[in-house]
C-alpha cells in the first residue's frame, strides 16, 4: 500500500490486519469534497480523514493507509495541528488524534450557511425584479369568453345587467335594442327602481319611435347614428358584452358575442365605441 511498508513494525502490521481497512479507505475516498469545501490540500485531507476513520494513529500507520511517504506525514500533521484539526499525544511513538469534524469545520460551515442565505436573498431580489420587468415588457393574455349560441348570449346579457349597481350603458342598433328590450324589460325596470342609472343609445328617436318614447319615460334615451348590427353593454365600467345582431331572416336574436370583465379590454372597446368627452357613442359604420 506504500513505499514505506518495510518501516512498519510487526506490532503495527498486526494492528493493521485487525482494522477494517476497507471502511477507512471509504472515508479517505471523500477527500476531494473536503478539499473543495475546506481548502485543505489533497494530502492534508487524506491524513485528517484517515485519523477520523482510525480514531488515533501514529505517523507511520497514516503513511501506510494514505499512501504518503512517511517523511512527509510529519509535516502534514504539523500543519493540521496548526489549523486546529489534530492533537498530538506525547509518547513513543507519538500518537495523533483528530478534532471532531463538527468543531474542526464548524466555522467554515457557518460561513457557508451565511453565504448561502445571503446569496438566496440576492437571487430572490433578482427574481422579483425579473418578474416585474417581464410583466411590463411581455404581452399579457386577457380572458375573453366567446358565445355562439343565442340563448347563452341573452342569458349573459341578463347576468351582466343584473350585476349593475350604479350605471348600465347600452349601445344598440334599432333591431338590437328592440330585441334586448323584449328580453330584459322587467330587469331594466327593476334596475330603475333600485336607483341604477340606465343609458340607452340607438338610432331610434323618442319623438317618432314608440319603443324609444316608452323607454324614455324611465331611462336616458338618446338618438345616435348606428348602422352596424351591434349590441354593446357596459355594466358599471367593470364588465362588458358586445354582440352581433342576427339578420332578420335568421331564427335567432344574436349571432355571436364576446364577454370580459377585464378593465383594460373594456377601456379599449370604449375608445372605439364611445366619446368620453361628450358622453355619447361615436358614429358606427358597417
Amino acid at each position: 500500500m506504500g513505499e514505506n511498508r518495510t518501516d512498519i513494525s510487526e506490532v503495527e502490521e498486526a494492528l493493521l490486519r485487525e482494522k477494517d481497512v476497507t471502511a477507512v479507505e471509504d472515508i479517505i475516498s471523500i477527500w476531494p469534497k473536503i478539499l473543495e469545501y475546506t481548502g485543505l490540500s489533497k494530502h492534508e485531507a487524506k491524513v485528517y480523514l484517515c485519523l477520523v476513520g482510525l480514531g488515533n494513529s501514529s505517523a507511520r500507520k497514516l503513511s501506510l493507509f494514505c499512501d504518503i511517504p512517511w517523511t512527509k506525514v510529519y509535516g502534514i500533521l504539523k500543519k493540521l495541528i496548526y489549523y486546529g484539526y489534530v492533537l498530538e499525544i506525547p509518547g513513543t511513538p507519538k500518537c495523533f488524534v483528530p478534532i471532531s469534524p463538527k468543531n474542526a469545520f464548524g466555522t467554515i460551515l457557518n460561513m457557508m450557511k451565511n453565504k448561502t442565505k445571503d446569496f438566496s436573498s440576492i437571487v430572490q431580489m433578482l427574481d422579483e425584479t425579473y418578474k416585474a420587468v417581464k410583466i411590463e415588457s411581455v404581452p399579457q393574455g386577457k380572458i375573453v369568453w366567446y358565445f355562439d349560441q343565442d340563448r347563452d348570449i341573452m342569458r349573459k346579457c341578463k347576468d351582466i345587467i343584473s350585476l349593475s349597481k350604479k350605471l348600465v350603458t347600452i349601445l344598440a342598433s334599432a333591431d338590437g335594442l328592440s330585441k334586448l328590450f323584449n328580453y330584459t324589460h322587467k330587469l331594466l325596470d327593476e334596475l330603475h327602481e333600485h336607483g341604477v342609472e340606465v343609458r340607452l343609445y340607438s338610432p331610434l328617436d323618442p319623438n317618432t319611435s314608440p319603443l324609444a318614447r316608452e323607454l324614455s319615460y324611465l331611462f336616458d334615451v338618446r338618438k345616435v347614428e348606428i348602422t352596424t348590427p351591434v349590441l354593446f353593454i357596459d355594466s358599471d365600467h367593470k364588465r362588458f358584452l358586445i354582440a352581433k345582431i342576427a339578420k332578420h331572416e335568421e331564427d335567432k336574436i344574436m349571432e355571436s358575442a364576446i364577454f370580459s370583465d377585464d378593465p383594460t379590454l373594456l377601456s379599449m372597446i370604449s375608445l372605439l365605441l364611445m366619446n368620453d368627452k361628450k358622453d355619447l357613442p361615436k358614429i358606427i359604420l358597417i
